[in-house]
């Protein structure tokens, strides 16, 4: 995975262990950062008990990363928050991981305010993602650790895409922070009245609030207005949510769900209506596909869901009738899903779903 640097292992011990141990740190993005990334999450990977700590050879009083946890023993996500780098000039931390046989480091760079990055974002260790179309409308928000890419026609996203795992939920609570993304122009923004005055007056999440939990921050960036589509109180609060709270009963133990969901609004025949003022698609259908990754086998599998929008009896709870696979999913809406997998896993995982194996 970009990002993971792994460095000397440490003088070898008199005699060898029984079982050799482990110690591996690899972060959940590339090292280089810009001047506001709000953190990242860096997976340990262990055998035995390890500390953490981080130098700031720049002198920055009391750094400008900081962990939130110091130790630990086995397998953690380990969240790093960052401050903004307001300054002309990047700069540098480092994280050293030591257990008793072996120190790992990893080398993080924040960029100075303003300085553009040198290559494009390699995309491909984000297995969430589709196949981007437009790279120029495409957003990483860092700290809530999802993106998103915007149609600026429409003044919705088409999709938004986000890992899952233990590592993202704690004790945050949902921060109602409403507010619009800085970079998307303001003549591209919908309005609050775009969320008021129809029957579709939900501003309903995409990449749930509840999936981003373990910091306050990390939970503002889901209440950006780029995350948001209008939808019906009782979808929104019925089937979608019901979904939402299902995908979570997924997140065991050290595996992680890869998850990209949107609302339908390539054409006009699955928008239902436009909204006041700011001529906002309600999109007609709604999909979510999740990819799993085992981490005591290393195996995949996937599932999809479709949903129109509407208000769901109850009669009609979430049910293996609502599931299909990724390729019907990827027919329904166009999008490549789960591209970055090699060719023979992503061909089974996408033609086939057990739903047994989901609980439905």
């Amino acid at each position: 995975m970009a990002g993971t640097v792994l460095l000397s292992r440490c003088e070898k011990p008199a005699a060898e262990p029984a079982v050799v141990p482990v110690l591996e740190a690899a972060l959940s993005a590339d090292s280089y950062f810009l001047w506001n990334a709000g953190g990242a999450f860096l997976t340990i990977t262990a055998t035995e008990a390890w500390t953490l700590s981080i130098a700031h050879p720049e002198g920055v009083p009391g750094g400008w990363c900081s962990a939130n946890v110091a130790a630990g023993t086995g397998k953690k996500n380990v969240w790093l928050a960052f401050t903004a780098n307001t300054s002309g000039e990047s700069r540098t931390a480092t994280v050293t991981v030591a257990s008793e046989h072996y120190v790992r480091t990893v080398v993080l760079t924040q960029r100075a305010q303003g300085e553009v990055p040198p290559t494009p974002l390699d995309l491909s260790p984000y297995l969430e993602l589709p196949k981007v179309q437009d790279r120029d409308w495409l957003f990483q928000y860092i700290a809530g650790d999802f993106f998103l890419e915007y149609a600026p026609d429409k003044k919705h996203p088409k999709w938004v895409a986000w890992p899952l795992h233990n590592g993202h939920l704690g004790g945050s609570g949902r921060t109602d922070y409403w507010q619009w993304d800085p970079r998307i122009p303001a003549e591209y923004h919908p309005t609050r009245g775009d969320f008021t005055s129809t029957l579709y007056n939900n501003r309903g999440h995409i990449c749930p609030s509840a999936d981003r939990t373990l910091s306050v921050e990390m939970n503002r960036q889901t209440f950006m207005y780029s995350n948001m589509s209008p939808q019906m109180g009782d979808f929104n609060g019925g089937i979608w949510g019901q979904l939402e709270t299902k995908v979570r009963t997924w997140v065991g133990g050290l595996d992680t769900l890869y998850i990209c969901a949107g609302g339908t609004i390539r054409n006009e025949s699955e928008i239902i209506m436009y909204t006041t003022p700011s001529s906002m698609p309600v999109p007609a259908y709604y999909f979510k596909v999740i990819l799993r990754r085992r981490a005591a086998t290393g195996t995949y599998d996937a599932i999809g869901f479709w949903f129109e929008h509407r208000k769901y009896t109850d009669t009609e709870p979430l049910s293996a009738a609502h599931a299909k696979t990724i390729d019907q999913i990827e027919a329904l809406t166009g999008f490549d899903f789960f591209y970055s997998l090699r060719e023979d896993i992503q061909d089974v995982v996408e033609e086939t779903f057990n739903p047994g194996a989901w609980g439905l």
